[in-house]
């Protein structure tokens, strides 16, 4: 049986181990190794990141504003056992916002994007380094042109990689050198409109790979595989053919398993045209093979054909649209599931790549109340509320270094509501097994498969607090990532209740819970 333990004490060190089998899946020993931060509210900006072995940053935006129109950022620095080792600020501008960050080895690079109203300033984005453990900062200040968003951000060596797109739908790479602040802004395509999809550096910095889509009217496009060296030189551009005039790709992604194999793996919509601008629900998944320049397949897997795809629909359901679809008189229509979905990076494992799709869709509720017009008449008024993103499920699928589909599996998601879309489901990949877990509502989720099977069923534990006296009252914008070896980390706002006081003794705090995978 899996077990999951929850290290104990509060800021400082318990020494734990996990013996015995129960039917829990988590062993609790002492008090949660756990930290608490009062907060006022949910919308406070605090994140955690993890560092592996180094430890772990947590840092928030303050309301400390400096003489220079910067606002103070406060970082914390913590040890593997959750020991506060400095804590120390960094003045980023006002006008900017938390976008991405990129981790090289034992130094950070957190980019800081301007919104959409503060684009046309002299600096537009910020990219602060911080080096472990020593808690040096430095900081470099650069302008995004064109009302340009940063679609990707990655460092490798002394250079940053930076992809945009911009509104006038002219997407286009900037290259910063950090230790001088220097950049450099290469068009990916001039002479058309476009839209960069994905952008990734080569380990070693000397070339990016691109998958950029050339516009060509408000409903067609074409997608291209771009190579640049890390000077801005463009090696080549070559059009992916897909093999079909109804299939659009919705997601995007990519992997190298050689310096002259490309692999691109994503998922696709069977009729992009009957969707709207806003929608981009996926039919299946798709993998796109190139040996240099020269394509050498496309694959496109129904979601609807997976052995696995009963794990989120009754069979009931699979069966009742394949029927609608055997009496499609037109054979280019697809039955499919239309899925929203996200998409992890892809994994390398034991000479399979892996894929994992979140699959949500947006959730509203509908509020009414009582108005009167100009003569005191009653009338109704109704409207949606949004309530966030409703996560329903994963799909994993491997492929191998061809992109032919070796195995499927999914894992149904339940009571995960969140405003951010971002990935919920971690992926544990140990020995010959995959380890699927998700925090939600106080409860972490827990289910090991092996390719295609299922070795053990979900099953949910409760994750301990500070106190037997705390219980939870509500939790928002919380989160399960792996930190390093079997040890992971749970966190977000708590709204907690203290029983043994009685009363209304409520305390709203911004939480970090370190816990142990052990099988």
């Amino acid at each position: 049986m899996s077990r999951y333990g929850l290290l104990a004490a509060f800021l400082f060190l318990f020494s734990c181990l996990i013996s015995g089998q129960h039917k829990e899946p988590f062993n609790i020993v002492d008090k949660p190794l756990r930290i608490e931060i009062p907060v006022q509210s949910d919308k406070e900006t605090h994140r955690i990141i993890p560092c592996g072995k180094a430890g772990m940053i947590l840092f928030y935006k303050s309301v400390e504003v400096t003489t220079d129109f910067s606002t103070l950022w406060y970082f914390t620095y913590y040890d593997r056992n959750l020991q506060k080792i400095w804590v120390k600020s960094a003045p980023i501008l006002s006008s900017l916002e938390y976008k991405d960050i990129d981790i090289r080895g034992d130094t950070l690079y957190l980019c800081f994007e301007a919104d959409k109203k503060n684009r046309n300033r002299d600096v537009n984005f910020q990219i602060l380094h911080i080096a472990l453990p020593s808690g040096s900062f430095v900081l470099n200040n650069g302008k995004i042109p064109d009302q340009g968003v940063i679609l990707s951000f990655e460092v490798v060596g002394r250079k940053a990689f930076i992809g945009l797109n911009n509104e006038e739908e002219k997407s286009s790479l900037l290259l910063m050198d950090l230790p001088t602040g220097q950049t450099n802004i290469i068009p990916l395509m001039p002479e058309d409109k476009s839209a960069l999809l994905h952008c990734s550096a080569s380990p070693d910095g000397t070339n990016l790979t691109l998958l950029v889509s050339k516009i060509l009217t408000k409903r067609t496009a074409e997608l291209y595989l771009c190579k640049f060296r890390s000077d801005g030189t463009k090696e080549f551009e070559v059009k992916i053919s897909t093999n079909t005039l109804t299939n659009e790709f919705t997601n995007i992604t990519e992997i190298s398993p050689s310096e002259s194999e490309t692999l691109i793996i994503g998922s696709y919509s069977a009729n992009p045209g009957t969707k709207k601008a806003t929608e981009e629900e996926s039919t299946g998944l798709v993998t796109v093979s190139f040996v240099s320049v020269v394509q050498k397949s496309i694959e496109y897997y129904n979601f609807l054909d997976l052995k696995n795809i009963k794990q989120l629909l009754s069979e009931k359901d699979v069966l009742s649209l394949r029927k609608k679809s055997i009496k499609k008189s037109r054979a280019d229509q697809e039955y499919s599931l239309d899925f929203s979905l996200l998409l992890h990076q892809i994994i390398p494992w034991k000479g399979q790549l892996i894929v994992a799709a979140e699959a949500y869709h947006p959730q509203y509720h509908t509020e009414s109340f009582t108005d009167y017009d100009f003569y005191g008449r009653p009338y109704t008024n109704t409207y949606s509320v949004f309530d966030g993103y409703r996560f329903t499920g994963i799909i994993l699928a491997a492929f191998d270094k061809d992109g032919k589909m070796v195995w499927d599996n999914a894992m149904s998601i339940k009571n995960l509501l969140s405003f951010n879309l971002e990935p919920k489901i971690n992926l544990y990949l140990t020995g010959n097994e995959i380890v699927l877990t998700y925090l939600s509502e106080g409860k972490i989720a827990c289910r090991i498969i092996r390719e295609s099977e299922t070795v053990e069923k979900t099953t949910f534990s409760e994750m301990e607090l500070n106190s037997t006296n705390d219980k939870l009252l509500n939790e928002t914008r919380s989160r399960m990532v792996h930190w390093y070896e079997d040890y992971f980390l749970c966190y977000g706002y708590q709204e907690i209740r203290d029983i043994s006081k009685g009363g209304n003794d409520k305390r709203l705090v911004y939480f970090c819970n370190k816990v142990k995978f052990d099988r």
